[in-house]
């Protein structure tokens, strides 16, 4: 790891909003319903009346949108600036924290689904960590254990007293978001097939889906003055190098954060897997499945006193958190740190979805309401917003006509 600590350990608020994604994830009852489904001039017309006022107040750099309709992108939106006096187009490149792990885990889902690796194979006999070589569970690691975050393991090593990895429990027993736990399965899909993830990434899912504007943990020439330079709770930019330490040399593998992508390049692979859904019944069956269940989970279950109405089933996939109500199923990922905000969502059965990438520390307010605007998941919407209004205490009205 060649990132700072502060790339590790976001900010008390992004911590409670994660934890709270998952503690309340179909809205709290006071949470405000989600406008109509808006259609694209409409919507443009309501992006434009708040979002810029929304950045301002929030104290952002800028936003840029993708909506997905049916599997294809029909509006995207750019607003604000990249750096000082340059605006957010639709050739911006953010990186977007942790959606790295949605890239992650559709790339060893390809692999699988083509035999090159095995996700029940332990992956000690490939990959060597020093950490844990001598605790006898790690033997039972799996890049299926690792990317539903079942590892047993902390976020990163910075979290523990000594630097170390450790378990803190046996693997496959409990759930615990780890970045960490994903550069181990990505190590196991590089060692197995002697590419790099990046190449990996490349072969099975931006060169067959026809993904352009997308880098995995490096920053390439077509990224030269058009990154979105990360932005402070205080509103100040900052820049790639003091934020993002070994980024520039590619120096990391980039699997559980630094994806460089611009909104056009995410939203064409979010539509890529939404059309590959339809046609791959066992990719879809690992992105879908929920292997851990945080239904009744001392900490992680929905609090029924308070919530409307919980998931019949919700829980982490293979790299995707995925909530299910009826037969109606939402999959989504976050990313967060002191100068990104991110959100990326899509459901397989009416194939719409979003990308919303923020560079700003304080992003969720404009992220609800872009979410409120867009208008195709209340309940999304829904907790989303109760979350602003719990965790961070500022009260939203609701949107121009709900």
């Amino acid at each position: 790891m060649q990132h700072a600590p502060n790339r590790r350990f976001p900010s008390f608020l992004v911590r409670s909003l994660a934890v709270c994604a998952l503690l309340f994830p179909s809205g709290l009852i006071a949470s405000r319903p989600a406008g109509a489904r808006a259609a694209a001039p409409a919507l443009q017309q309501r992006m434009d009346r708040e979002i810029p006022a929304l950045l301002r107040a929030q104290k952002l750099g800028g936003m840029g949108i993708a909506v997905i309709r049916g599997g294809r992108v029909v509006w995207t939106g750019y607003y604000g600036e990249q750096s000082p006096g340059v605006p957010i187009t639709a050739r911006t490149a953010f990186n977007t924290a942790s959606i790295a792990k949605t890239v992650t885990a559709e790339t060893l889902i390809a692999l699988a689904a083509a035999g090159r690796i095995d996700l029940d194979e332990p992956i000690a006999g490939h990959v060597a960590n020093a950490d844990l070589a001598a605790d006898p569970r790690y033997q039972r690691l799996t890049a299926r254990l690792l990317l539903s975050h079942r590892s047993g393991l902390r976020n990163w090593p910075d979290d523990y007293d000594n630097g170390k990895l450790a378990f803190d429990w046996d693997p496959g027993t409990r759930y615990r978001y780890s970045g960490a736990g994903v550069e181990l399965a990505a190590l196991y899909a590089q060692a197995k097939t002697g590419k790099t993830l990046r190449a990996l990434a490349t072969e099975t899912l931006f060169t067959p889906l026809h993904v352009n504007g997308m880098a995995v943990g490096e920053l390439p020439a077509w990224t030269a003055g058009k990154l979105a330079l990360p932005v402070g709770k205080d509103g100040a930019f900052g820049t790639i190098d003091a934020l993002y330490p070994g980024l520039k040399a590619g120096s990391g593998v980039g699997a559980s954060y630094d994806l460089i992508t611009t909104v056009p390049g995410y939203a064409s692979f979010l539509s890529g897997l939404i059309v590959q859904g339809g046609k791959d019944a066992a990719r879809r069956r690992w992105r879908e499945t929920i292997l851990t269940d945080l239904d009744g989970d001392a900490i992680y279950g929905c609090p029924r006193a308070v919530v409307a109405r919980c998931p019949d089933a919700y829980g982490y996939a293979l790299g995707w958190q995925m909530q299910q109500y009826g037969t109606h199923r939402v999959l989504q990922h976050t990313g967060n740190d002191e100068g990104q905000t991110d959100l990326v969502y899509f459901s397989p059965d009416t194939k719409d979805g979003a990308v919303i990438f923020v560079n700003g520390a304080n992003g969720w307010v404009a992220i609800t309401r872009a979410i409120e605007l867009i208008g195709d998941e209340p309940l999304v919407a829904g907790y989303y917003h109760g979350l602003v209004e719990a965790v961070l205490h500022q009260q939203m009205p609701a949107a121009e006509g709900q």
